[in-house]
């Protein structure tokens, strides 16, 4: 059969994580560098950034409202607002991919793959979607931690999704080697490889401790069937997602 062929191809042991970064590699792509971003480029530069703050800042002039709290509105509310529904973009389709991914099975065998790497500390295979994402962008990484059904392996995922090293991070990590230590090239890749070993070092920590995970996970299941999703079930998960971050936000 066709599934049991693709399931021989996904869980190879020599080509399931190079096929993993290259489909990785399209979420990311998808979701953090093109239609996401572009999607929340427009509402932070063009909604939130010039048009919503120039038609409320010019109706409240022209009701006469106080500077101060003309300010208060237009600087804090609206660019407050603006800042947290500017990912909304890249979550909707950071959720619209995995949820693609999970409906047709393929993230239960990716997790089967890394589970018996995650299960030394404590965690699930599917905890490695989340923190693999926190490269990119810390807030959709910590989002994906809600495709693990678990509540332990998603508190812990949480976690140590925060230490990994993301775009916003590294801009600040290259600015402070770069005006401290200018002559010094190895600081950056340092501190870089520090968050790595940060979350290493924090699952072992918390399956010692058993701060958060009380109990051995469970082995994931890779024989899930292989199915396509509808998309009136995309739209709903896309859906529900953006209302929870919105929610939560």
């Amino acid at each position: 059969m066709m599934s049991d062929k693709i399931d021989r191809i996904v869980t190879d042991r020599y080509l399931a994580l190079p096929i993993f970064v290259l489909v990785m590699w399209a979420v990311y792509y998808l979701s953090i560098q093109t239609i996401g971003t572009i999607g929340s480029d427009y509402l932070n530069d063009t909604v939130f950034g010039g048009w919503l703050p120039s038609v409320v800042g010019g109706t409240l002039k022209s009701w006469a409202v106080a500077p101060w709290l003309s300010g208060l509105i237009v600087d804090g509310l609206i660019g407050g607002i603006g800042s947290v529904l500017g990912f909304l973009p890249q979550i909707m389709m950071l959720f619209l991919c995995l949820g693609i991914l999970e409906d047709c099975g393929y993230m239960a065998r990716i997790a089967f793959v890394m589970d018996r790497l995650f299960h030394r500390f404590n965690l699930s295979g599917k905890s490695f979607i989340p923190i693999l994402i926190a490269t990119g962008c810390g807030v959709p990484g910590i989002m994906a931690t809600r495709t693990i059904e678990s509540e332990k392996d998603r508190r812990m995922s949480i976690m140590l999704t925060t230490f990994m090293p993301c775009s916003a991070k590294l801009t600040v990590i290259a600015l402070v080697s770069g005006t401290f230590f200018p002559s010094n090239s190895w600081v950056a890749p340092s501190a870089y490889f520090m968050g790595i070993i940060a979350v290493i070092c924090s699952g072992i920590f918390l399956k010692k401790t058993s701060l958060i995970c009380w109990s051995t996970s469970a082995v994931c299941d890779g024989a899930a069937s292989l199915s396509l999703a509808t998309p009136n079930q995309l739209v709903s998960q896309c859906h529900v997602a953006g209302t929870r971050f919105c929610a939560e936000s």
